[in-house]
């Protein structure tokens, strides 16, 4: 049985959980995502780790405040997240837009981390299926999303979509419906892209960023991801000069889940070595 655990992070409640001992492995899920995705990968990594996933503010069972989900604040709050379970240094995972905002963590505050692992990241090259949901207005919608749809959906995060269990589809739709679920959603898609393509100031300063990364950094890519462009995943490691790739040849973007002994061989390799 896996405890709920929560903290108080500057005013709002954020849901955890920690399993294992050893160095801590901090697991940061994707926009719209929850914790329960890392589930399997925990039970393996937790063998060698203390390994602690979260849901990000917006998501899941944490709290839902009514501002801009912007990847200052979402950074911030993480650096603050890891500054309270963490006495020492971590190792970080992020998929999606949780890599995204990793990465702005070891470019703000390197000496929290080290070492890095961003699966089916970033947020430079962005399909329109996403950029049309950016203007504002999105966010004043608030209905229920049918089952239907979320399975609907959620087909594109998987190659082989029989490793989508029902367990993690319940997951997905009962998150989505918690309120102020879409507004987060939403929002997330307003800061961080319009409808011709990804927020360009935000994008140049990020690249900037990258430049100066020093934290030994791991990108893993999906060689079948129909949500992210496997393009986002070489430019970053063009622009990270201590940076390493690799691909996941039959995986989806839900690559930690689908394909979670690879990824967990992989991420055991990289943080031992």
């Amino acid at each position: 049985m896996h405890t709920d655990k929560y903290l108080q992070i500057n005013g709002f409640s954020v849901r955890y959980r920690e399993e294992g001992r050893g160095d801590a492995v901090v697991l940061v899920h994707g926009i719209a995502g929850f914790l329960e995705e890392w589930e399997p990968a925990m039970e393996i990594l937790s063998k060698n780790y203390r390994v602690i996933a979260l849901d990000l503010p917006g998501h899941g069972l944490s709290d839902k405040p009514e501002i801009p989900y912007t990847l200052d604040f979402l950074t911030g709050f993480l650096k603050d997240f890891i500054s309270v379970i963490s006495p020492g240094r971590i190792y970080l995972a992020g998929h999606s837009l949780g890599g995204a905002i990793c990465l702005n963590l070891v470019i703000k505050y390197p000496s929290l981390v080290k070492k890095l692992m961003v699966l089916n990241s970033v947020f430079i090259k962005i399909p329109f299926s996403l950029r049309f949901f950016s203007p504002g207005f999105f966010q004043k919608i608030n209905i229920p999303v049918p089952l239907s749809i979320v399975r609907l959906i959620t087909r594109q995060s998987f190659y082989n979509n029989s490793t989508r269990s029902r367990n993690w589809l319940n997951h997905a739709y009962s998150y989505i419906n918690k309120p102020g679920a879409l507004r987060t959603m939403f929002s997330i898609f307003h800061e961080f892209m319009t409808l011709r393509g990804p927020n360009k100031e935000l994008v140049n300063t990020f690249l900037h960023g990258l430049s100066q990364v020093e934290v030994p950094v791991l990108i893993v890519y999906s060689g079948k991801d129909r949500v992210i462009s496997n393009k986002n995943s070489l430019l970053l490691h063009k622009h990270i000069n201590n940076s390493m790739i690799r691909k996941v040849q039959n995986c989806g973007h839900e690559l930690q889940y689908e394909c979670c002994e690879e990824f967990c061989s992989i991420a055991s390799g990289f943080f031992n070595a």
